[in-house]
């Protein structure tokens, strides 16, 4: 393989590894702002409650947004947006911990909390998919 045809490969593979990065982080930093704005109206224990949910809407955003950037370059789209939504959970529940041990002083969440974020965000982030493949389609 020549030296062009190589370095064409490995740009279009960053190409597609930041698009897939793009995607994580945007439900990352959507999680951890709405956490922060609904801190700064509330008190931080009542904000606790409502962090399902944020991760629920941001995790579907995550699976949209991953098959909306990358289209048809993903052989596995399910499992690709699965897994996004899980790095999105890891990401965000690490992120969230440490804001919550510093601004608090104490740890926020209890033991299960980890396991429950993740099925919510394998959940989620498969019916955001399910939603772009399902939109990508009718656009046809």
């Amino acid at each position: 393989m020549t030296s062009t045809a190589s370095f064409l490969k490995n740009n279009a593979y960053l190409n597609l590894l930041g698009k897939v990065a793009y995607s994580i982080l945007v439900g990352v930093f959507g999680t951890i702002f709405l956490v922060l704005l609904l801190t700064a109206l509330m008190d931080i224990f009542q904000v606790v409650k409502f962090i399902p949910w944020i991760i629920a809407f941001n995790t579907a955003i995550t699976g949209y947004s991953l098959l909306d950037k990358t289209r048809d370059r993903l052989k596995y789209k399910q499992i690709s947006s699965i897994s996004a939504g899980i790095l999105n959970v890891l990401i965000a529940y690490v992120l969230l911990s440490l804001v919550f041990v510093y601004s608090a002083g104490e740890y926020l969440f209890r033991g299960w909390a980890l396991i429950f974020f993740l099925i919510i965000g394998i959940v989620c982030s498969e019916l955001g998919a399910i939603l772009a493949i399902r939109y990508f389609k009718l656009r046809k």
